[in-house]
């Protein structure tokens, strides 16, 4: 068999299954996105090109922000909004994945955090949430759901707000007025578009804005900090290609269609969990809770349930054990990595509320490549893991 006989009889398998339950999340990959990557194999770009501006007018057009400023990861995403902001600390969440706090340390900046809401895992806008001045506050919209941005921002307008809205592209903020990623309540929203992301481009991320010259200065420094040429400031090489990009275009013009598959089957996964008897006040599994009047602005990038009784780690062999993914969001909390312990000085019992979310959680399934039967299979094994 030829090199590309092989290759053209993995494409044939991956679409016959295209979203094995071994992943809690998985690219969904069709035709037009194959041929919008091989169109840019054939033409005279690969690196930043044509394809990279046009993506962003497209992304920028979707969330209904004036700018979006593609790169090449979510992280640099974020290290690049801190460093575009001059931020000398960011604040946010202890329970999101580390890159939110790394990409802080990395452009010079403190961090600190904030304990999440139980029932939703998102900040908690308490009335004592007073950022420091001089800060960048950088609320998570953990699993997809829309954290509280109008709420947390009473600060006089003193300290900027990034969000952190890698979970939750296509989602709506918390209000329900306007899509995560317009910057209604913020300076700069940020997306990653890892695989395992509502689209995706491989590796890839953006920053959002409405900003004219935060727009600039971000297209700056992901370019070596040049401007017309010439070197204006110390910048690095973060940028997309217009291969990254032309799959993020193609992925965009579904986006809208994934995240309907994706709210079908967490309809399923609600209807199997209530069924089984399982619901806010169970002592066994807590499935995640979505208000009737807010489940439709979802992004809905994870389901996560909480295993109680400290049996999670062990459910979650029993179902790896049958070949179904499941991942931890996030064991441990950023705060309880060694180096954050060691630097800062965080220990356990510090941010109560996010430890025991990352005790409890664990990320189901949950991708838009994935049909009902999937749902049925994974409940059933659940099910049998917690008897």
């Amino acid at each position: 068999m030829t090199f590309n006989a092989v290759i053209d009889e993995e494409i044939r398998q991956m679409r016959r299954d295209p979203a094995p339950l071994r992943f809690y999340a998985h690219q969904h990959i069709s035709e037009d996105d194959i041929a919008a990557v091989v169109g840019v194999l054939r033409s005279d770009w690969l690196t930043q090109g044509p394809k990279v501006q046009e993506f962003e007018e497209a992304l920028a057009a979707y969330v209904v922000a004036k700018f979006a400023v593609a790169v090449s990861s979510g992280t640099a995403a974020l290290e690049l909004a801190y460093r575009a902001t001059t931020a000398r600390a960011v604040v946010t969440s202890p329970l999101t994945f580390m890159a939110t706090a790394n990409a802080a340390v990395v452009a010079g900046a403190g961090v600190g955090f904030v304990d999440v809401d139980q029932a939703t895992g998102n900040i908690d806008p308490h009335p004592g949430l007073t950022p420091p001045i001089g800060s960048v506050f950088v609320p998570v919209h953990f699993a997809g759901r829309a954290a509280p941005i109008s709420q947390l921002t009473g600060f006089g307008g003193a300290v900027p707000v990034i969000e952190d809205a890698c979970h939750a592209l296509g989602g709506l903020d918390f209000d329900g007025c306007s899509r995560i990623g317009s910057c209604a309540h913020s300076l700069a929203t940020v997306f990653s578009f890892h695989p395992v992301k509502s689209i995706t481009t491989g590796e890839g991320g953006a920053v959002t804005t409405n900003d004219e010259s935060l727009a600039r200065e971000l297209r700056s420094l992901r370019d070596h900090g040049r401007e017309g040429g010439l070197m204006v400031r110390l910048g690095t090489n973060a940028r997309m290609t217009d291969i990254q990009a032309a799959l993020g275009l193609s992925q965009l013009k579904r986006c809208d269609e994934m995240l309907e598959r994706r709210a079908e089957l967490v309809s399923v996964y609600g209807a199997r969990m209530e069924a089984g008897g399982f619901g806010a006040d169970s002592p066994v599994l807590v499935p995640p809770l979505y208000l009737p009047e807010q489940f439709d602005a979802n992004a809905f990038h994870l389901y996560p349930v909480r295993i109680k009784n400290g049996k999670r780690d062990e459910v979650k062999a029993k179902l790896n054990a049958q070949g179904i993914g499941g991942q931890k969001h996030y064991d441990p909390i950023v705060p309880l990595h060694p180096y954050y312990r060691e630097r800062f000085g965080y220990k356990v019992g510090d941010f109560p509320n996010a430890e025991a979310w990352s005790a409890e959680t664990l990320s189901l399934p949950l991708h838009a490549g994935m049909s009902e039967a999937d749902v049925e299979t994974v409940v059933a094994a659940l099910m049998e893991a917690l008897a």
